[in-house]
């Protein structure tokens, strides 16, 4: 029965991924323009940390004794920077099409913006510290 499962999700997983890769490749012939580039995924992954992180200082302002303006801020440039994100994809597609793109950035972009970003953070902090205590070499034998 695990063995099942495992297929079953195997399968959904590369039916997804062959799904996308259709789409991308028909917005591609027919209008020109592809969803799924380090461009949109940027766009998405601003929209998508800025509300996230909004909501959850929003939510939790009355626990740390701060105004609740901080977190619908946040969340207004996450707004903003989603209807960016979807005007983008409606002016170089038409609307439908736009509409649906926008729509499969934000929900694929979701785990790889919301955990992602944040532990390259961390990997990037950790590589300049690791390599901040680097003995000088002053000889290099040929």
């Amino acid at each position: 029965m695990v063995l099942l499962k495992l297929a079953v999700v195997v399968g959904i997983l590369l039916g997804t991924a062959k799904a996308i890769q259709l789409s991308g490749r028909h917005s591609m012939v027919r209008f020109g323009h592809s969803f799924f580039t380090a461009r949109g995924f940027w766009l998405a992954a601003i929209a998508i940390n800025f509300l996230w992180w909004g909501y959850y200082a929003w939510a939790t302002a009355a626990l740390h004794h701060a105004q609740p303006s901080g977190g619908l801020a946040l969340m207004a440039l996450g707004i903003a920077a989603a209807g960016w994100l979807i005007c983008e994809n409606v002016r170089r597609t038409n609307a439908f099409y736009g509409a649906l793109g926008s729509s499969l950035q934000l929900v694929l972009f979701f785990p790889v913006a919301l955990y992602g970003v944040p532990l390259l953070a961390i990997a990037l902090i950790f590589l300049l510290f690791a390599t901040y205590k680097g003995a000088p070499v002053w000889l290099i034998d040929l």
